[in-house]
C-alpha cells in the first residue's frame, strides 16, 4: 500500500515494473478507480540510484564459479551479475525470488545486499540448520530491514 492523503492506496507488484520500493520512500503515481478501489499504477520510486532496490528472480547460479545472473523487469534487456559473497550463504536457486541492489560496473550492472524472500530464503535457513556454512560463511544479507523471521521462516518485511 502507498499512504496518500492519509489514507492508503493499494499497489499491485506489477505496477512498480521491477522496483521495490522501501516504507518512507517518495513515490510519484496515478490512481485509478476499480470496483475493489482506488490503485496505484505508473509508479515511480523517487530515491537516488544508489538507495534503490529492486525485486528479481535468479535466473541462474554456478556455485563452484561462484557467480550466478539475476533477472529484473525493472532491466528487461539484461541480467543482472551476481556474486555469491552478495548471496547468503553464498547460495543462490535458480528460480528464487530476492530484493536486491545495483552497482554499475565496468561490465554492467552488478547486483549487491542480495536477500533472498519466500521458498529461496526458506532453503537457505534449511542448510543453516543442517550445519552448512558456519561463522563468516554465511556472506551479506542477513541484518537489513526487519531481518529474518525465524519463527515463521523467510523474510518478514
Amino acid at each position: 500500500f502507498i499512504e496518500c492523503n492519509w489514507q492508503d492506496t493499494f499497489v499491485n507488484k506489477k505496477d512498480l515494473k521491477g522496483h521495490c520500493p522501501s516504507k518512507g520512500n517518495q513515490v510519484k503515481f496515478q490512481i485509478t478507480q476499480t470496483e475493489k478501489g482506488a490503485q496505484a499504477t505508473n509508479v515511480e520510486v523517487l530515491v537516488s540510484e544508489e538507495e534503490q532496490s529492486y525485486f528479481g528472480e535468479i535466473k541462474s547460479f554456478n556455485p563452484s564459479k561462484g557467480y550466478g545472473f539475476i533477472a529484473c523487469e525493472a532491466f528487461p534487456d539484461k541480467d543482472i551479475f551476481v556474486l555469491k559473497s552478495e548471496l547468503p550463504g553464498g547460495f543462490g536457486p535458480q528460480g528464487g525470488l530476492c530484493k536486491f541492489k545495483v552497482s554499475q560496473e565496468d561490465k554492467g550492472p552488478s547486483a549487491k545486499d542480495v536477500m533472498l524472500l519466500g521458498s529461496a530464503g526458506n532453503q537457505v535457513q534449511q542448510m543453516k540448520a543442517m550445519g552448512y556454512g558456519g561463522k563468516g560463511d554465511w556472506g551479506k544479507g542477513y541484518g537489513y530491514g526487519k531481518g529474518w523471521d525465524w519463527g515463521k521462516g523467510g523474510w518478514a518485511p
